[in-house]
């Protein structure tokens, strides 16, 4: 939110308490709310100023293995002009290669050394470096965030190199047709402001950028007084103030300059040239779909609850409204979806509507505007309740990652204060601004841009302790319960077992329709109202657009992921048996959920169709066949066979972990209608196909992209795999060093072994720009012989291990990951401690063992190379 109601914090005492020295905006009785919200404040929460001006937020979480540190530095796109567009991402990259103390190659040895991750991210208005570390070692991990931000050379040949993988990454970016939507919409929106620039920059930019510019621009804008840090985590406050003061508080602090241009608005100015809403800007792009986005003004310095409460009202009227557009509009109207678009400048409500061919803009137009200018926002108590429940449960989910926690909440420190968000948890500001909302009334007068496809002819042109297991083979009972006494939080993680096999037999898809369903009941009033006092929010399938979720996309499970707050265990568990007790969908629910999902399919039509022809081809070279790739079409009664035996107790692990203990938990789940399952299938997994001989397959596809794969496959001992997990991770260092950081042909790439069953295949496998296609295949082969681990030590393999640990350990943080590997290690192993005990075995390993397995079976034999170029 873009609040500019501060309230400046002198020091801070016990759990939170405010000493008010300045006000700005507020009367006595606001300044005595905040004192009483403050009262709610998680414990462990502090914040501090250090004398050079960085501010900082510290949070104790003491059931954490790991800390993370988030600096904020304020300067991103926004700050920038046509000329030094993508500066602020350019600079970011940057950082990573070196300081006056430490080369490149020591930085990220460094690093992976006390097994930690080292990230970061650009914005509009700030820029993210993010330091995660087990516990131990977060004094050194926040040393080396230290050297990188306020002592990094920015050397010319780093520079060069650079500047190779960003244009990569711009060349990635300009191939998928949601970022080419947006590009068209900024340049509307803020035209005569920085906004109105991606945060990537341009080629041309980019290749013409000089170093002593991008110099210029770190010397300015990365000063003390000009950042915020917030450290998440396992730690005494005091103990870590101490080392956040000696670490950061050296740094002097300087003078920000701002560029002052009368043709070109940046930061918080308004833009030069005023959209018109009395016109409708048209626009094309490389998709498939027309499509017709209108925007409507919201006011600006409202709180974040107040447009959050939009979001809400829009969300539980889109289906209504959905639904008489696509019935006055037959065979036009895809989908409709509303969001707000926030910034310090302008705030915008955005109504997308994609549609077909048959496009009817004027009569489209006018029918939207009156169904919104008629829509009420007020919102009733209850409704307003199940807000701030919502709220304070993502407030303590978010507590669980020190990774993302400072990311998550940047936007609302950079504008409001850290105040704004420890604040926030009281939940008190929904109700102030659902007050406000009952006066809200949408204009009639949005800005309207229209996308239309290109033509074909343009074309062509950590983890919770006490974890005991409930399974009973005579039932199918099969229950994981993990007892994390410190944590508020309840998540349990329903995995669904033979979702391969049970599709097969009732029809394609047949899990997704089905969940979708489960999530509709799930959102309908009568079970929000339910569920809310719990806290829940509910997760049911897969989103291969976010980072991470991968470890949920196999094809034999599906899942229903649940957190909420543990407050009353008992009555939640209750709520969900009674939802999930013989559920048997609607008809009107498949319905909605297949013509959901057909949309979804029809908007990721365009997106890169070089990446889909490559894809194909990888699947076909490199997979066995199965039994289970041909399906029948799904239908309404195909979905109650379905239902009846894929979802029922017997068929799930459930994994669950919360404060309550694991008798307790075993005995809530009893209700539960267990019944033995005949003739029990193995879990399946798609494994690696051996080949007799060499393959090449090298197929055109055109555009600003190639896709590149190498590899071959080698049956194994499954006793090796921690060692060959170790040396994937070393050829993976190698290899994407080489061809990433010091050929600058890739931004995203994946090298390494993979490991399925007992075969283990040695891969690399990239996109590219075209004219790099020749030379990269030919040094594929070299990375896969002894003569790659010559360099090898002991210390080297200590710390690429170290490293993998760090980010498995990330993955594990949250409750409801932990329930995850859980029961995914019951389902694939047999053993529910399959995943712990394996990265055990990965910490024992030693350079003697990965050159024994590197010996026993890296010999590039009968590779396939696969090149769609």
């Amino acid at each position: 939110m873009f609040n500019k109601k501060y309230i400046s914090v002198v020091r801070l005492v016990a759990s939170l308490l405010f000493v008010v020295s300045s006000i700005k905006g507020q009367n006595k009785s606001a300044v005595e709310q905040s004192l009483v919200n403050s009262a709610s404040v998680p414990k462990g929460v502090s914040i501090h100023q250090l004398d050079n001006g960085i501010k900082v937020l510290l949070i104790e979480n003491p059931a954490l293995p790991m800390i993370g540190a988030n600096m904020i530095i304020k300067v991103g796109s926004a700050y920038e002009t046509f000329s030094t567009s993508g500066m602020s991402h350019m600079l970011e990259h940057l950082l990573f290669n070196g300081t006056t103390k430490r080369n490149q190659k020591q930085l990220y040895g460094d690093v992976d050394m006390i097994g930690g991750y080292n990230n970061a991210s650009t914005t509009e208005y700030y820029t993210n470096f993010m330091m995660v570390t087990p516990s131990e070692n977060i004094r050194k991990g926040m040393e080396i965030q230290a050297d990188m931000l306020f002592n990094s050379t920015l050397l010319q040949e780093k520079f060069d190199k650079e500047k190779g993988i960003v244009l990569e990454e711009i060349s990635k970016s300009l191939i998928n047709p949601t970022e080419q939507l947006e590009r068209n919409t900024l340049s509307v929106l803020y035209e005569g402001h920085a906004l109105s620039l991606s945060t990537l920059g341009t080629y041309s930019t980019i290749q013409s950028m000089s170093r002593d510019a991008v110099n210029s621009f770190y010397k300015n804008y990365y000063v003390p007084n000009n950042m915020i840090l917030s450290v998440i985590g396992n730690f005494n406050t005091k103990d870590m103030f101490a080392q956040v003061r000696e670490i950061y508080g050296k740094a002097n602090p300087g003078v920000v300059k701002y560029d002052n241009n009368p043709e070109w608005a940046t930061r918080y100015e308004h833009p030069i040239i005023n959209v018109d809403h009395e016109r409708f800007y048209f626009r094309n792009y490389d998709g498939e779909d027309n499509v017709l986005q209108l925007f409507f003004d919201l006011p600006l310095n409202e709180s974040n609850e107040y447009y959050q409460m939009i979001e809400t009202v829009l969300e539980k009227s889109k289906e209504k409204i959905q639904a008489e557009l696509k019935g006055e509009f037959p065979g036009l109207v895809k989908s409709l979806k509303f969001s707000t678009r926030l910034t310090p400048i302008k705030n915008y409500l955005e109504t997308v509507l994609v549609l077909s061919n048959k496009i009817k803009v004027v009569e489209l137009y006018n029918s939207v505007i009156k169904k919104l200018s008629n829509l009420s926002f007020v919102m009733q108590s209850e409704a307003v309740k199940q807000e701030a429940t919502k709220a304070r449960t993502e407030f303590v989910r978010n507590i669980e990652k020190p990774h993302m926690f400072g990311i998550y909440n940047s936007g609302t420190i950079v504008f409001d204060g850290i105040e704004s968000l420890i604040s926030s948890f009281s939940g008190e500001g929904f109700y102030s601004a659902a007050k406000k909302l009952q006066n809200l009334k949408l204009n009639s007068n949005p800005v309207v841009i229209v996308q239309y496809p290109i033509t074909k002819s343009e074309k062509e042109s950590a983890g919770a302790k006490n974890v005991k297991q409930f399974k009973d083979a005579a039932t199918g009972k099969n229950l994981i319960v993990a007892q994390n006494e410190v944590s508020n939080l309840l998540a349990i993680h329903y995995l669904v077992k033979h979702k391969a096999y049970l599709e097969t037999k009732y029809g394609k898809d047949a899990a997704k329709f089905l969940h979708d369903c489960i999530d509709q009941r799930f959102k309908n009033d009568e079970n929000q109202k339910k569920s809310s006092q719990f806290g829940f929010s509910f997760t049911v399938n897969d989103n291969p657009m976010i980072p991470m979720d991968d470890i949920y996309l196999h094809p034999d499970f599906g899942y229903i992921r649940v957190e909420g707050l543990a407050d009353d265990v008992e009555g939640a568990v209750k709520y969900l048996n009674g939802v999930f007790g013989e559920f048997v969908p609607t008809k009107e629910e498949f319905n909605k959920a297949v013509e959901k999902y057909k949309s979804l399919t029809a908007m990721m039509m365009g997106g890169d169709k070089v990446k889909k022809v490559f894809d194909a081809e990888y699947k076909a070279a490199v997979y066995e066949k199965n039994d289970y790739q041909n399906q029948p079409e799904i239908t309404y009664e195909s979905l109650l066979l379905f239902t009846k035996e894929y979802f029922q107790p017997s068929n799930m692990i459930i994994s669950v972990v919360s404060p309550a203990s694991p008798a307790v938990v075993e005995n809530l789940f009893s209700s539960l209608r267990y019944e033995p399952i005949k003739d029990e299938k193995p879990a399946f997994t798609p494994t690696y196909l051996l080949k007799e001989k060499p393959e090449t397959i090298d197929k055109k596809g055109g555009g600003e992209r190639s896709y590149l794969f190498y590899g071959f496959v080698t049956e194994i001992d499954i006793k090796d795999a921690p060692a060959l997990q170790a040396l994937s991770l070393l050829l993976s260092d190698k290899i994407v060093f080489e061809i990433r950081e010091k050929l600058g042909m890739a931004y995203g790439m994946s090298a390494g072994i993979d490991v399925v069953k007992n075969k283990a295949l040695f891969f690399i496998n990239q996109g590219t720009r075209p004219q790099n296609v020749d030379k990269l295949v030919s040094l594929y082969p070299g990375f896969f012989n002894m003569s790659v681990l010559d360099s090898l030590n002991e210390k080297s393999v200590e710390k690429s291990i170290n490293m993998f640990i760090g980010k498995m350990m990330f993955r594990r943080l949250s409750s409801i990951n932990q329930a995850f590997y859980l029961g995914s290690s019951e389902y694939f192993s047999g053993d529910f401690n399959y995943d712990a005990n394996f990265l055990e075995s990965v910490k024992k390993i030693k350079l003697e063992d990965v050159r024994a397995v590197a010996k026993k079976y890296m010999k590039n034999t009968n590779p396939t190379t696969l090149i769609v170029r």
